[in-house]
C-alpha cells in the first residue's frame, strides 16, 4: 500500500474530490442504486397496498356500546344495524341487544342479523330437553333457508356442569350439526334472557320484535308453527 506521503498532491486532491462527491450521493451509503435497506427507516413514508405513500391517521369511531375503535379493512365492523331499542324480553318486546362469544371466536350480535328472523335456544348441556332440540334444529334451518332464519343455540353450561367455553360450543356445533353456538363465559346473558330455566326458545322478527317465547320443552312442529305464521 502507498503511504500517502507519497502520492502527488494533484492526484491525491482529485481522488478526494470524486470519494466526496460519491458519499454525498450515497454511492457508499446503504439502499443506494438497488437491493438496499435505507439507513433511516424513519425518512420512508408508510403506504397502502397499492403502493401509495398513505399520510393518513388511523379512522376510529364508535362501536355500538359508544366505545371508540379502530375502523377499516382490518377492523372490527362498527354496528351498523337500525337503531333498535331494547324494552325487555317477552313477547311484543323489542329484544335487548343479545351479545355473546360464538364458537369461531368471533362476537355475535342479535342487532348485526340485520332483516333476518332468529330463533334463539338457550339451554344448559347437561338438559336432555335441550339436547333433543338441538338435534332437530339444523333441520329447521335448512327448511327456512329461504326466508334467511338464522338458528342459533346458545350453551351456558357443558354436559359436566361446567362453564361453556369456545372449546366446547365448537364441539357443541360440530356433534349437533348447528352453524351458530355462542357461548356466556361472563355469565351476563343467563339471569336476563333465561330466567331460572334449563331451556328457554325466543323467536325474533326483522324487526327484531320477539313473538313468541318457550319455557322449557319446544317440540319441533310448535316452532316449526311459529316461524311459518312468521314468515309465510
Amino acid at each position: 500500500m502507498t503511504p500517502i506521503s507519497r502520492i502527488p498532491f494533484p492526484l491525491w486532491l482529485a481522488g478526494a474530490t470524486v470519494a466526496m462527491v460519491l458519499y454525498a450521493c450515497g454511492q457508499d451509503r446503504p439502499g443506494f442504486g438497488g437491493g438496499g435497506n435505507s439507513s433511516d427507516d424513519t425518512l420512508i413514508k408508510p403506504t397502502d397496498d397499492t403502493g401509495t405513500p398513505d399520510d393518513t391517521e388511523l379512522d376510529t369511531g364508535m362501536d355500538d356500546t359508544g366505545v371508540e375503535i379502530e375502523t377499516g379493512d382490518t377492523a372490527p365492523p362498527i354496528d351498523t344495524s337500525p337503531p333498535y331499542t331494547g324494552e325487555g324480553y317477552d313477547r311484543g318486546d323489542v329484544a335487548y341487544n343479545l351479545v355473546a362469544p360464538d364458537h369461531r371466536g368471533a362476537d355475535w350480535r342479535l342487532y348485526q342479523q340485520g332483516n333476518n328472523p332468529v330463533v334463539i335456544v338457550l339451554g344448559y348441556g347437561q338438559s336432555y330437553t335441550f339436547q333433543d332440540i338441538c338435534t332437530w334444529l339444523p333441520e329447521i334451518e335448512d327448511e327456512f333457508s329461504a326466508y334467511s332464519v338464522e338458528v342459533v343455540a346458545l350453551l351456558f353450561l357443558d354436559t359436566l356442569g361446567l362453564d361453556a367455553t369456545e372449546e366446547t360450543a365448537a364441539a357443541w356445533a360440530d356433534h349437533f350439526d348447528l352453524s351458530t353456538v355462542l357461548y356466556d363465559p361472563e355469565h351476563t346473558v343467563r339471569g336476563e334472557w333465561s330466567n331460572t330455566t334449563q331451556v328457554k326458545t325466543y323467536l325474533i322478527d326483522r324487526d327484531k320484535v320477539i313473538q313468541w317465547t318457550n319455557m322449557e320443552a319446544t317440540s319441533q312442529e310448535q316452532l316449526r308453527q311459529e316461524i311459518g305464521d312468521l314468515v309465510y
